[in-house]
């Protein structure tokens, strides 16, 4: 916190709080149809309100610097992350150059499939090729039955509504 603003902030609240006096002895005197103390008191709490507007206006002052300081930290913090941004692009684009002349001959990936990984693919191959005229259209039921299929019963359902 800036301590413009601190004092600020500080000296309209001891102001703020001391009118209280004279305002009492402004109410009292007014009861006793004292005119003169009256007015002193008026004019003291008058002064204290003058002098917190004042302390005020030095918050407002403070808190502007404040808000002028952080933009301005702001803005080298945000140059300095750009900065380092480009740094980091450019460490980036040289290591692939580097890289572009270690791998021109290979630039994609290859994959071999073992004894084992083709020896499954063969009992996979042999296992499914039942005949066509073996294999069952079956449809389950909600209780998990097994029910005809609807184009076997040949029984037509209308969706119409």
């Amino acid at each position: 916190m800036n301590i413009k603003t601190m004092e600020g902030l500080a000296g309209a609240n001891t102001s703020i709080q001391l009118i209280s006096t004279p305002m009492s002895v402004a109410k009292e005197a007014e009861r006793k149809g004292d005119t003169e103390k009256l007015k002193r008191a008026l004019s003291y709490a008058s002064e204290m309100a003058d002098q917190a507007e004042q302390y005020s206006e030095k918050t407002d002052e403070g808190m502007k610097l404040e808000a002028k300081e952080a933009k301005e930290q702001e803005e080298l913090r945000q140059e300095e992350l750009i900065k380092a941004r480009k740094a980091e692009r450019e460490e980036q684009e040289n290591r692939i150059k580097e890289g572009e002349g270690k791998q021109k001959e290979a630039s994609f990936d290859v994959a071999e499939i073992s004894e084992e990984g083709k020896h499954q693919v063969e009992m996979a191959d042999t296992s499914s090729s039942v005949p066509a005229e073996l294999s069952q259209n079956v449809t389950y039921d909600k209780s998990g039955e097994a029910v005809e299929a609807v184009a076997e019963t040949k029984e037509n359902i209308d969706v119409s509504v």
